[in-house]
């Protein structure tokens, strides 16, 4: 008798803990950032970026972009889309969802190349996003621009774009894989990747799981990341823990996220700089 009270006990322990993951992977956090660019030009001071990434199979919610509506002046969307095997109406909702919000713009991840390049070409095209692979657009306010570079998944001409980056111009790298932008010298204010969605399951003390090692130093959060090795100031690089799921539809201690960033220029500079 005790034994199957043990044994029910963990059964419902057990279960209650698939719940809580369950539902963890169907919450969102909204993370709202203010990000100083040393080369922002003064026009981009308060703009606003809304940054996805990772989405997968995941219906958008319309909830979990609200607040968003009417304070993102661009969406840049970080690669896997889709997923081989999804709906296509899934991609065509989120795509539309997002590109209703302001102009947006998206990279390739590995899961889309798997999916399918083709038929998400034309998704994104009649969901008025525009692909970036190896790809530079330049962002207009006012007189001002800045520089937006998109970089294909395991891109062959990320290196060439790169080098041809004017020095001083104030740049975004779009690029799915953080550690393909840590092999590169990205001459870069702002990098804003994903991948890892954070390690998906985390564990107090132990950290993620599942993540390959290679990926533990840069989960999620923010990184400094030099602009080149001539330069004292750092650019910055988001890894984010990603909007949908890998594999298991299921997050423990890393819920999914969606950034809203808003450009600053710094408060002030030192002579040094």
């Amino acid at each position: 008798m005790g034994m199957i009270f043990t044994f029910s006990i963990m059964a419902l322990t057990a279960a209650a803990m698939l719940l809580h993951m369950w539902l963890e992977a169907r919450s969102c956090d909204l993370k709202q950032d203010d990000v100083e660019l040393m080369n922002l030009p003064s026009a981009f001071d308060g703009t606003a970026i809304l940054y996805i990434s990772d989405m997968h199979k995941r219906l958008l919610k319309t909830s979990d972009i609200e607040m968003c509506k009417g304070k993102a002046d661009w969406v840049l969307i970080g690669g896997d889309i889709a997923e081989e095997g999804i709906p296509w109406s899934i991609v065509r909702h989120n795509m539309s969802l997002l590109s209703s919000l302001a102009p947006a713009f998206a990279v390739y991840g590995n899961h889309d190349k798997k999916a399918g390049s083709a038929q998400l070409d034309r998704i994104l095209k009649d969901s008025k996003v525009l692909l970036l692979q190896d790809k530079t657009v330049y962002l207009q306010k006012g007189a001002d621009q800045l520089r937006l570079v998109g970089l294909d998944y395991r891109s062959r001409q990320s290196k060439e774009l790169l080098q041809n980056l004017g020095h001083h111009d104030c740049t975004i790298v779009l690029i799915h894989d953080p550690l393909e932008a840590l092999a590169l010298e990205v001459d870069a204010d702002l990098v804003l990747s994903g991948h890892t969605h954070g390690g998906q399951l985390v564990l107090p003390w132990f950290g993620p799981i599942f993540l390959n090692r290679a990926y533990r130093g840069v989960a999620s959060g923010w990184f400094s990341l030099k602009r080149n090795k001539r330069d004292i100031p750092n650019g910055k690089m988001l890894v984010s823990r990603g909007y949908g799921t890998n594999h298991l539809p299921l997050r423990l201690g890393c819920p999914a996220e969606i950034h809203l960033i808003t450009l600053r220029s710094p408060a002030s500079e030192s002579p040094d700089q």
